[in-house]
């Protein structure tokens, strides 16, 4: 028994993409521009997310859509991927087949906070007093391309 659980282990451990709560490599799909609107996470249980662009380490994660902004959490004292998100905020996240190039920013505004706290509610069946309200959040925003100069 001992043999199948290490050789399971290493099988799921080589793999690129996250399963379950094991994490995974870089994320393969189409890149493409964000939708207008996030809606359709909210039938989605979790995406995937991707960190860190020079050595890729990527999730899977509850996430939670309002109008056009997707919002991730973690606890209060963070985790793994918030000390990736100190070194760079350059994030994948993967909906289905497709992968979108985001940014992501803490949320520090109490009233946007509580919007998200909200959102997992709704979403996710949780107690109103749930890990989310003392969390730290995230906010996923579009990438701004900065204008390439000219000769």
């Amino acid at each position: 028994m001992r043999l199948f659980v290490a050789i399971a282990f290493l099988f799921l451990a080589g793999c690129d993409k996250p399963f379950g709560f094991i994490p995974g490599r870089e994320l393969d799909g189409d890149e493409v521009p964000p939708p207008q609107n996030w809606t359709e996470i909210d039938s989605i249980p979790t995406v995937q997310l991707e960190f860190r662009p020079d050595k890729p380490y990527s999730i899977n994660i509850w996430a939670v859509g309002i109008g056009q902004d997707m919002y991730i959490a973690t606890g209060e004292d963070g985790t793994r991927w918030t000390e990736y998100l100190q070194q760079t905020p350059m994030v994948r996240v993967r909906v289905s087949e497709s992968i979108y190039p985001l940014n992501a920013v803490r949320i520090l505004d109490p009233a946007e906070h509580q919007s998200v706290t909200e959102a997992f509610v709704a979403k996710y069946n949780l107690d109103e007093d749930n890990w989310v309200v003392s969390g730290q959040v995230f906010r996923l925003d579009r990438l701004t391309l900065e204008p390439q100069k000219g000769p």
